[in-house]
């Protein structure tokens, strides 16, 4: 057996206390690695619009932002196939990232000293760069949720997970109010490099927190092969059933999370620090949520609690329609009651998929799913920006209030994530067959 192999949490020994230090690492190497960028996504809009960016661009971004990570997990399962072991993996894909975030800073100085005539071409390298680290926080987020499965005993998830978050949503939350104060000061190309610079130096720390989680050995496979008992199974249908799944919940969202910002700038007249600090209700509601269904999950399982938030966030996107009448309160709704879903709808989806697809081979099922309705995502993302483009300026009178491009398209958001629901439960339903078995070690 590898030396690296022997530093691995027995499956069979369900060590608590070793398992309980290791999430509290993961989580704050997730604060590192995951939240500061977080919280740092609403300055996109400020420098794309520095840079002479449109609708278009922000259109792109926005659901690069929600879809470019997904869509390039598989990077992660190629990763662990070749690294052969998990840590092994997250550290390389660290350094990965601290490498693009360096080039983003270069590229920021060099705009700020350019002639405006070159910000097209910078608006075009940043967008470039900005797509790179989405890919690299992809492959990440696969090799993170590889590594908890191969780590974490199936009982454990929900507690591991949970505390994991809670720790990572605490420290996202602090970041998002440090930019929030930053954003009133942060006002020019190179003062927005600066704060890249600093999301480099905590991704660099994040090797070093990394390094302290027991390593596990991965089961990656590959995905093109003719040798059917060496890559994925391509009919296994719970893995169409959460593409489906992701495609239509994350549609919906991400969409519309790809206009929140400029319409809040637009419509409201808000200051950027104000949108960040509304954004911090969300961050700071979703930790009593995962204390509870992290617990809960254990006990029940993943699928009813995961069915019953999903409907409710779809309903609650109506809000955003309904700011045509009510003004600003319906979106501090919103935020609370997705706020309280939140990260807890991400750890329910994680540990179902943990739950539903086999160990062997789990890096690419998971990977693979986020891969192709990352894909679908960022085609009718960006397509719905060009769409919001043209329909610019259109508005009409509807009982009383006036209603504009910006409240059609919310109600389109909303429709298509709803339908999410219907996916969910044919995953419930084959789960619930005698045709699946849960291949997971205990």
């Amino acid at each position: 057996m590898d030396n690296v192999e022997q530093e691995a949490v027995p499956h069979q020994e369900h060590d608590w206390k070793i398992l309980n230090r290791s999430r509290m690492r993961f989580g704050v190497a997730t604060i590192l690695y995951g939240g500061d960028e977080g919280a740092f996504s609403p300055f996109h809009t400020v420098i794309i619009r520095a840079l002479g960016g449109g609708d278009a661009h922000l259109g792109f971004i926005g659901a690069s932002a929600q879809v470019m990570a997904p869509m390039f997990t598989w990077i992660g399962a190629v990763i662990l196939r070749w690294t052969k072991f998990n840590r092994k993996g997250m550290i390389m894909s660290l350094w990965a990232g601290a490498l693009v975030q360096a080039g983003l800073i270069a590229a920021l100085v060099m705009a700020a000293r350019s002639s405006s005539a070159a910000a097209g071409l910078f608006l075009y390298v940043y967008l470039g760069l900005i797509s790179c680290m989405l890919m690299v926080t992809g492959a990440q987020g696969s090799i993170s949720a590889s590594w908890i499965g191969d780590l974490v005993p199936t009982r454990f998830r929900g507690r591991f997970v949970s505390g994991m978050q809670i720790i990572g949503v605490s420290g996202g939350l602090a970041f998002q109010f440090i930019f929030s104060r930053l954003a009133v000061q942060a006002t020019g190309l190179t003062a927005y490099a600066g704060l890249m610079g600093l999301l480099c130096l905590n991704t660099l720390f994040a090797i070093f927190v990394i390094r302290s989680v027991p390593e596990r050995r991965s089961f990656a496979m590959k995905f093109l092969t003719t040798h059917k008992t060496e890559r994925v199974n391509y009919r296994y249908s719970p893995l169409w059933h959460m593409v489906a799944f992701e495609f239509t919940w994350r549609g919906g969202r991400v969409a519309l999370g790809a206009f929140t910002t400029a319409y809040l700038l637009d419509y409201f007249g808000m200051g950027l620090d104000r949108v960040i600090l509304l954004n911090m209700v969300a961050s700071g509601l979703t930790l009593l949520s995962l204390f509870i269904v992290g617990k809960l999950s254990d006990r029940i399982g993943n699928y009813l609690p995961l069915m019953v938030i999903s409907a409710v966030c779809a309903v609650s996107m109506l809000l955003w329609v309904s700011t045509a009448w009510w003004g600003i309160w319906p979106i501090i709704a919103y935020q609370i009651i997705n706020g309280a879903a939140g990260s807890t709808h991400w750890m329910l989806v994680n540990n179902l998929c943990l739950e539903a697809y086999p160990a062997i081979g789990r890096p690419n099922y998971l990977s693979l799913s986020k891969s192709i309705s990352g894909l679908m995502l960022l085609i009718s993302t960006t397509y719905a920006g060009h769409l919001l483009s043209l329909f610019r300026g259109w508005s009409t009178v509807l009982w009383g209030a006036e209603i504009n491009h910006y409240h059609v398209f919310f109600l389109c958001c909303t429709l298509l994530t709803a339908s999410c629901v219907i996916p969910l439960k044919m995953l419930g339903l084959f789960m619930a067959s005698p045709k699946f078995v849960n291949t997971d070690e205990e």
